[in-house]
């Protein structure tokens, strides 16, 4: 029997989390001097926002330091979360996770190929030129399949919504061409209606075990986490 969630195996599900934890600064980086941050970030440090931030904030150096990291790093984070819904999907029985430079330019299909889908983490990710051409793909797939579905999918849609309806794109809709939000997403490829809920309800008991820690929210931040996920969760 399954720890963590009914539709992957223990071992898969522990990989994909693990994937989006070592992309997270490390303990060494975070306990560094904070004038090494200063001196020696990659990017170049711009000193006017080291200051606006420490004055604005009332950060300390070694503050400043904490949220410099953290922040350097926030986009690489992002992106592996969205990996992390790909690769587990992918280990979904019946299913193949597409990586990168798949001839469909997308990221998942079932093995029947009959389904594809191109996954988006947030809403907020595609602007106009992205959406043209995430259309211009699933139009693509389906001249090559023709009695296919095939998905804009996006884990955390705007404002929550639930949703698996035809995306009309500039007026046109195709029924074969579909917007999908994370829940019905996971319900689809599972074919598990919870497997959503079961997602939310084990990631910190997977971190945990993974980083063999014993962490837990403090009771009012559980209560608001609690809260939060009832209204993703459409409860």
């Amino acid at each position: 029997m399954n720890k963590y969630v009914n539709f992957v195996t223990d071992e898969d599900f522990l990989k994909c989390v693990e994937k989006v934890l070592n992309a997270y600064p490390s303990k060494e980086s975070l306990e560094s001097e904070s004038f090494d941050v200063l001196i020696n970030n990659k990017n170049t440090t711009d000193i006017f926002k080291v200051l606006f931030d420490m004055y604005y904030y009332q950060f300390d150096l070694d503050a400043w330091k904490h949220f410099e990291i953290i922040r350097q790093n926030d986009k690489s984070i992002n992106n592996k979360i969205g990996e992390f819904h790909q690769n587990l999907l992918g280990c979904v029985e019946g299913w193949v996770d597409l990586g990168r430079g798949d001839e469909t330019k997308v990221d998942l299909k079932n093995e029947d190929e009959t389904i594809f889908i191109e996954l988006k983490n947030k809403h907020n990710t595609m602007n106009a030129s992205s959406s043209k051409t995430c259309r211009e793909n699933l139009e693509n797939i389906l001249k090559k399949y023709p009695n296919a579905t095939v998905y804009w999918a996006v884990i955390i849609d705007k404002n929550y919504i639930s949703e698996d309806i035809p995306w009309e794109y500039k007026g046109n809709t195709n029924d074969q061409i579909r917007k999908i939000s994370g829940d019905k997403l996971y319900a689809l490829v599972t074919g598990k209606e919870d497997a959503y809920e079961q997602l939310f309800s084990v990631i910190s008991s997977a971190i945990n075990d993974i980083l063999d820690a014993d962490y837990y929210l403090p009771y009012l931040d559980h209560e608001k986490i609690e809260e939060l996920k009832r209204k993703i969760l459409n409860r």
